[in-house]
């Protein structure tokens, strides 16, 4: 991307969060204005209330972002002057993490060690995240909303597992990690040989039966979840190696483990939480089925009972009818 170019991104996002900014304090204006005609006197404090909310929930990200120290791009080989110093570097980064309190960084050995303690922590951030992704997918049967839900998610986990590891991504170096995991993702080696209703297929069977109606539809739908999970297992294990590389690594390499990290987790994630998924959704189905039976069963014993007591109500009717025609009839005729 060539320096014009940049420029020209930059003056629309500028544009753009201005177009933004005004927009969300003309409705904070409307909302004071409304306020202040049912109470007078109500528009300035809420105003400025509703304004002083915005604004701390606009700056919130910025201080976040540049509170975290900047991100360290690994050297392309794994000796010489540039590795060293970039050791000496990292060094310093992690003596400054809190989660390594009383860790000892001494060595190439010993930082290596100390990565493998935020390594753990960031496989429970990448474990929540796919947990959480696998369940909202699989009850959300929305196509948009769930790949919506799945980027979302998967961008803030990828800032999580920044934040394990004590970085601060400069504008560049934020587009150098999301751009790897990206590239990473995108030319995704063999997923579409993996059929995850075998791995959904298990589950089924220990739980109810496939062949009772509607379980196909569940079925598809922990598929889908499942498929999503994966995804973001694959995601969590990428930036995992490029927030924690000595040096620059192999994008084959980087795909190749991150693809069998994710197959071996995501089958604990659905037995985990696909049997809960799998009972609740039955159990909807069945009350659906249950509460439309009793509903026709009313409706017909409503539909009976008015039936009956419209031929009774026509009986007393011709009965009363009859009984005038007698009576008339009685008097007509001649003693």
């Amino acid at each position: 991307m060539n320096k014009s170019m940049f420029r020209i991104i930059a003056t629309l996002s500028v544009f753009a969060l201005l177009y933004i900014c005004i927009v969300l304090v003309g409705n904070i204006i409307q909302i004071a204005d409304a306020a202040d005609r049912i109470y007078l006197g109500a528009g300035q404090p809420i105003f400025w209330g509703l304004l002083s909310v915005f604004i701390v929930t606009a700056i919130s990200p910025f201080y976040l972002y540049f509170k975290l120290p900047k991100a360290l791009i690994p050297p392309s080989e794994s000796s010489g002057p540039e590795f060293d110093k970039y050791l000496v570097q990292l060094r310093q980064r992690l003596s400054r993490n809190s989660r390594l309190n009383g860790v000892s960084l001494e060595s190439e050995e010993a930082i290596e060690s100390a990565l493998e303690k935020l390594s753990k922590e960031s496989d429970k951030v990448v474990r929540e995240t796919a947990t959480a992704v696998f369940v909202s997918t699989s009850i959300m049967q929305n196509g948009r909303l769930d790949g919506l839900i799945t980027l979302f998610t998967q961008a803030r986990m990828v800032w999580r597992i920044a934040c394990v590891y004590q970085q601060r991504p400069s504008p560049r170096q934020m587009l150098y990690l999301y751009s790897n995991v990206g590239v990473n993702v995108l030319f995704a080696e063999s997923i579409e040989e993996i059929d995850f209703s075998e791995i959904v297929a298990p589950l089924f069977a220990s739980s109810v039966t496939s062949s009772i109606p509607g379980m196909s539809l569940i079925m598809s739908s922990i598929a889908n979840g499942t498929a999503n999970a994966f995804l973001t297992l694959r995601v969590g294990s990428i930036t995992k190696q490029y927030c924690e590389a000595l040096s620059t690594p192999s994008r084959s390499f980087v795909r190749r483990s991150a693809t069998i990290s994710a197959i071996a987790i995501v089958g604990d994630i659905v037995k985990e939480n696909g049997a809960r998924i799998v009972n609740g959704s039955w159990g909807m189905f069945k009350g659906a089925v249950d509460s439309t039976l009793k509903g026709a069963k009313s409706v017909a014993s409503k539909v009976g009972d008015s039936s009956l007591s419209s031929a009774k109500a026509v009986g007393n009717t011709i009965s009363s009818t009859f009984d005038s025609v007698k009576n008339i009839a009685g008097k007509i005729t001649p003693k």
